[in-house]
C-alpha cells in the first residue's frame, strides 16, 4: 500500500518466518484422527485468519497513528471490535451446530455443560479471563499500536509469527512445573518435531532486523509531504525525541509564508 519500500531482504525474511510459524502449527495435525483432526484444522484456519486480521490492523492503523494518539486508535478499535464480537457471540450461542463445535470436548459431560451454560462464566474462569483481557489483549494491542508509530508495519506485523514460539515455551514450562497427568488433562505436550519451525522464524526475523535499507529508528520515512509539497514531520517533538533522533536532523517545518 506504499508505506514501505520493498526489498529482497524483507521479502526473504517474511517468506522464511511465516512458513516456519505455519510448520509449527500444522505439522503433526495429519497424525491426529477422528473428529479431533477436523476440529484442529478449523482451529488452525481460524488462527491464520487471526494473524491475517492482526496484520491488517497494523497496516490500517499505520496512517491513523500519524494523526491521532495510539490510545485513541486502540480504544476505537476495541469499541468496534466489541460490537462485532457481541453479534458473533449471539449468533453462535443461538445456533446449536455452532455451539456444539465451540464446546467440543472429548468429555461429553464437559461439552454438555458448556452447551447448557453458553452465557455462563464459571467462577474459576473469572481471573484467567480478566488476565487475558487486560494483558494479552488490551495491553498487547495498545503496545502494538504505540509501536506502529515508530516502526514499519512489517516489523510490527512480523511479531505475529512469534505466537507459536511463545505458546510452545509456556507449554513446556507448565508441563515441567506440574506433571504429565496434569498436562494430559489440558492437552499439553512437550515440544516436538514441529517446533523446529522456530529456526525459520529466527532466520526470517534476523533478515528483517538486519535490513540495511531501514533508517535508524525503524521507520522508512519520518516525514510526509506538506500542502506546499515540502517535507513536514508527522511526529511531534516528544515523539521524535523518543525515536532516538530518527527525525532530528531531517525534520523540516512547514512555512506558511
Amino acid at each position: 500500500v506504499g508505506y514501505e519500500k520493498l526489498t529482497c531482504r524483507r521479502v526473504a525474511g517474511i517468506l522464511i518466518a511465516v512458513p516456519g510459524a505455519v510448520f509449527m502449527v500444522v505439522f503433526g495435525m495429519a497424525s491426529s484422527g477422528g473428529s479431533f483432526a477436523s476440529t484442529a484444522l478449523v482451529g488452525n484456519l481460524l488462527f491464520f485468519l487471526n494473524c491475517l486480521g492482526t496484520s491488517a490492523y497494523v497496516i490500517v492503523t499505520k496512517g491513523l497513528v500519524k494523526k491521532y494518539p495510539a490510545i485513541a486508535v486502540a480504544g476505537w478499535a476495541y469499541l468496534l471490535g466489541s460490537m462485532m464480537m457481541l453479534v458473533v457471540v449471539t449468533i453462535i450461542n443461538e445456533t446449536p451446530e455452532c455451539l456444539r463445535f465451540v464446546c467440543s470436548d472429548s468429555d461429553k459431560d464437559v461439552q454438555q455443560t458448556c452447551i447448557d451454560g453458553a452465557w455462563d462464566v464459571p467462577r474459576a474462569m473469572i481471573l484467567p479471563l480478566a488476565y487475558w483481557i487486560l494483558f494479552s489483549s488490551v495491553t498487547a494491542y495498545f503496545a502494538m499500536t504505540w509501536a506502529n508509530q515508530y516502526a514499519t508495519a512489517s516489523f510490527v506485523s512480523v511479531y505475529t509469527v512469534l505466537q507459536p514460539c511463545t505458546s510452545g515455551l509456556i507449554s513446556a514450562i507448565l508441563i515441567f512445573t506440574h506433571d504429565s497427568a496434569w498436562a494430559k488433562e489440558y492437552s499439553l505436550s512437550y515440544p516436538g518435531w514441529n517446533d523446529l519451525g522456530i529456526l525459520g522464524i529466527i532466520a526470517g526475523l534476523a533478515l528483517l532486523f538486519t535490513d540495511s535499507t531501514l533508517p535508524q529508528g525503524g521507520t522508512d520515512d519520518c516525514r510526509e509531504p506538506g500542502p506546499d509539497g515540502r517535507q513536514v514531520a508527522f511526529l511531534d517533538d516528544a515523539a521524535a525525541a523518543s525515536v532516538d533522533g530518527c527525525c532530528q536532523a531531517a525534520t523540516v517545518r512547514s512555512n506558511p509564508g
